[in-house]
C-alpha cells in the first residue's frame, strides 16, 4: 500500500471514528461556525439541522462554501502531549438534501452511525424503500429513546473539494493533502 492511499485509509477511519465536526460558513460578512454530529459515506458528510432556525443552514442557503474540522480536545499536561494532535480540515460545498433518492442515501449513512435516531428518522422520511432498514434497527434498540427532534430539522451534505490531515506525531506544522477522487466521495472504493 502506498504512503498516499494509506494516508486515504487513515483518514477514512479516523472520519468513521469520530462523531461531531465543526461546519464554518458565513452570510458573506459574518463567519459563524457551529458544531453538528456527523455521518460519512467515504469523504460526503451528512449532518441534520433545522434551515428556519440555524445560522449555518441560512449563511449554506446564501453561500453553499464551507470549511469543516474534525477533531479532539487535547490536554497538555505533558511537554509532548503536542504530539498528539491529530485532525482533519476539509473545504467543500454544502447544500439541504431535497431528492428522495439523495436523503435515503443521508438517512442510512446516520442510522447506521447513531442506530438510536432510527425511529426518529422513520418518522421523519418515511420512504418507503428504507422503512424496512430502519425497523430492523428500531428492533435491535433495547430501549426506544423519548427524544423529540425538531419536525423542520433537514438533512444535509457536504462534498469535498480539498481534505487534509494534521498529524503532529508525523509532522508539526505540515497539514497532509489527502488525494481523493470523485468516486472517493460516496459509495465508490478509494483508489
Amino acid at each position: 500500500m502506498s504512503v498516499r492511499s494509506n494516508l486515504k485509509e487513515v483518514v477514512l477511519e479516523y472520519l468513521n471514528n469520530h462523531n461531531t465536526m465543526t461546519v464554518a460558513t458565513t452570510d458573506g460578512n459574518t463567519p459563524w461556525a457551529a458544531t453538528v454530529f456527523y455521518a460519512n459515506d467515504g469523504f460526503t458528510l451528512y449532518f441534520i439541522s433545522n434551515p428556519k432556525i440555524c445560522l449555518h443552514c441560512q449563511n449554506i442557503s446564501r453561500n453553499p462554501r464551507v470549511a469543516i474540522t474534525i477533531d479532539e480536545d487535547y490536554r497538555l499536561q505533558d511537554l509532548n502531549d503536542w504530539k498528539k494532535v491529530k485532525g482533519i480540515q476539509m473545504l467543500g460545498i454544502a447544500e439541504m438534501l431535497t431528492r428522495e433518492d439523495e436523503i435515503s442515501t443521508a438517512v442510512k449513512a446516520y442510522a447506521k452511525k447513531y442506530p438510536f435516531t432510527a425511529p426518529y428518522l422513520k418518522s421523519m422520511f418515511a420512504f418507503p424503500h428504507i422503512i424496512p432498514f430502519l425497523n430492523r434497527l428500531t428492533k435491535r434498540l433495547k430501549v426506544v429513546p423519548d427524544f423529540s427532534a425538531s419536525s423542520e430539522n433537514r438533512f444535509y451534505k457536504v462534498t469535498p473539494q480539498k481534505v487534509w490531515f494534521v498529524d503532529n506525531e508525523t509532522s508539526f506544522e505540515k497539514r497532509q493533502e489527502v488525494p481523493f477522487k470523485e468516486m472517493d466521495h460516496g459509495k465508490g472504493d478509494p483508489s
